[in-house]
């Protein structure tokens, strides 16, 4: 790439010299290709961060408006995915698409399993459809051990750090940026049953799709991991929806 941005650039200045410079035909002194060559690829980096940052903004406001003005408390028990998560994925998919017709695909780490496409929250699993948590709070123990690895994971995550010049990294910094929001959002809130369980049926929902637009699957997982941990945190009546239910809704929606 680096080579690449080099040739294009010596082609462009020595072209430009040739036919703009006020100097005599081979008397004039050399364009410094190198600094230009800095300066050019310091300016792309900061407009794709600028990108990334506009791009993921969009949908945290557009997260960040569901979850303000929904009764969380009262909501009725979920039968369908929320509108603001299919718009979320569809708008991923159109930025997924925008950016692979102008950068290469990139790496992609995976764990090596198929975790991420049948989601049930690993770091938090346990018996209650998936989760140690129930309305008791049995094996809390246990389950408090795991809790805090996974806010461990949780706090590496660099929300708005640089981007690569790659579609995965890209569309990955995009994504960080409205997931991260979505975590705001849910610890600022109270939820009821029925209101954690809808945030349940969500985020399976982004999980099934978005883990494919991502350079780490497991940055995607453990994201909304803590969305659901953050939920259970706020929820008064924290009894999550059986896992095959939760499938379900996802599968018919």
């Amino acid at each position: 790439m680096h080579q690449l941005e080099r040739s294009h650039i010596s082609y462009l200045v020595s072209y430009a010299d040739e036919k703009f410079s006020p100097f005599e035909k081979g008397k004039n002194p050399p364009t410094p290709i190198d600094s230009i060559v800095t300066e050019a690829k310091t300016t792309a980096e900061l407009l794709i961060n600028h990108y990334v940052r506009m791009q993921g903004q969009v949908l945290a406001q557009m997260i960040r408006k569901s979850v303000e003005t929904r009764d969380w408390l009262n909501t009725i028990e979920p039968r369908n995915v929320r509108s603001v998560m299919r718009r979320m994925v569809e708008e991923v998919t159109v930025i997924d698409k925008q950016v692979g017709l102008l950068f290469e695909e990139g790496f992609r780490k995976s764990d090596g399993s198929e975790t991420s496409r049948t989601f049930t929250y690993s770091v938090t699993k346990g018996g209650n459809g998936g989760y140690p948590y129930s309305s008791s709070h049995s094996g809390l123990g246990d389950s408090s051990l795991l809790s805090n690895i996974q806010k461990l994971f949780f706090e590496k995550i660099e929300v708005f750090g640089n981007v690569e010049f790659t579609k995965l990294s890209i569309v990955t910094g995009v994504i960080k940026i409205a997931l991260k929001a979505l975590v705001e959002c849910v610890r600022l809130r109270t939820f009821g049953k029925y209101g954690l369980q809808q945030m349940q049926v969500d985020a399976h929902y982004l999980q099934i799709y978005l883990w494919r637009y991502v350079s780490d699957e497991q940055l995607v997982r453990v994201l909304l991991d803590e969305v659901i941990s953050s939920t259970i945190g706020r929820c008064r009546d924290p009894v999550l929806m059986e896992q095959s239910v939760v499938e379900l809704i996802c599968e018919n929606s």
